[in-house]
């Protein structure tokens, strides 16, 4: 697959404001990379023109307004990035006292977003904290693929539904609530506090909904703290439904240079091939025990019990950035 081109412009600021205790929200012109955005990929900011902070920052997409070529009735119409972010550094301080109308350097769009699953009716959106952010901007693709679908058939058997699972500690820490409802979704919602929806987690909204509703054609999307995405993975292995996990993984370059942000996947090419030569291996014994008997068949496969026994681990590092930050769960070595 032909590589996508990667645009560096300087983006203006629209629009920036506070949107929660430690949340904000920063809207971009910027239409060389909002025409090729894709929900879950990502952009990287340099938040200073001085050298401090020296790197850039990742941040995912929240919104993605493409360029529009008729009926342009917004200002972002033009073409926009939005993104979410959280005050945790030296970086995000410093995004703070960003103000309208300065000019950003972006680069991106960058990494590989999410992709639909063929053949599931629903997909299950589930978020933590400001990880949810990714999801609103896949949920509002998948509502316009939805409405297109409507106006051109006549059907809705294999029209895509959207469920939200979304949580936080407490009701000022989950960013897209109001953006969700908009979409014509309900969100449901989990706070660790109680101060919102059930108090728990959006996993246990998960575990519900599994095992009330089942949804054996659901397909699910999440992103969020690390030990919530190992939980999700391991609650949709368990159901054997697919799923994709956004990695929010430290970076420095975002292009795959560095290999900062490495993350430790299963290499079922490894895997595959093994099998292969286990395959062949069993072949040669029945081969052997049809020539020479059982018994010298058997001594044969003793030797062969440490290989099998005690299997090499089937992992290899990729880049997230580049072959990320999207993956599907179940190649994700949760340790």
């Amino acid at each position: 697959m032909k590589p996508k081109p990667i645009k560096e412009v300087k983006a203006r600021i629209q629009q920036h404001r506070r949107v929660g205790v430690d949340y904000f929200r920063l809207r971009l012109l910027c239409p060389e990379i909002a025409r090729l955005a894709q929900p879950g990929q990502f952009v990287m900011l340099r938040v200073s023109d001085s050298s401090d902070p020296l790197l850039r920052r990742p941040f995912s997409f929240f919104r993605i307004f493409p360029p529009q070529t008729k009926k342009r009735k917004r200002p972002e119409d033009e073409g926009a990035l939005e993104i979410c972010y959280q005050v945790v550094g030296r970086g995000t301080s410093r995004m703070t006292q960003l103000r309208e109308g300065e000019r950003l350097d972006v680069l991106g769009p960058l990494g590989k977003g999410f992709w639909p699953e063929e053949g599931r009716s629903l997909a299950i959106l589930i978020g933590g904290g400001i990880g949810v952010a990714p999801l609103v901007a896949w949920a509002e693709q998948l509502r316009r693929e939805q409405g297109k679908k409507k106006r051109f058939s006549k059907t809705s058997g294999n029209l895509k539904e959207v469920l939200v699972l979304i949580g936080g500690k407490s009701r000022d820490k989950i960013p897209g609530i109001r953006e969700f409802m908009r979409m014509g979704l309900e969100p449901q919602i989990a706070t660790e506090d109680g101060s919102l929806g059930f108090q728990g987690l959006a996993t246990d909204l998960l575990e519900r909904e599994l095992v009330t509703q089942g949804h054996k054609s659901a397909a699910l999307y999440s992103c969020g703290p690390l030990p919530m995405l190992a939980r999700v993975a391991q609650i949709t292995d368990q159901f054997d439904l697919p799923c994709q996990v956004l990695l929010e993984s430290r970076m420095a370059c975002g292009v795959g240079a560095c290999l900062g942000c490495a993350v430790k996947v299963r290499d079922r090419t490894l895997r595959g091939a093994l099998e292969d030569e286990d395959a062949r291996a069993q072949g040669a014994a029945v081969h052997l025990e049809d020539r020479c008997g059982e018994e010298m068949a058997g001594s044969w496969r003793e030797g062969l019990a440490p290989i099998i026994a005690e299997p090499p681990a089937f992992f290899r590092y990729v880049r997230g950035c580049k072959e990320g930050p999207v993956f599907e769960a179940r190649d994700i070595l949760w340790e």
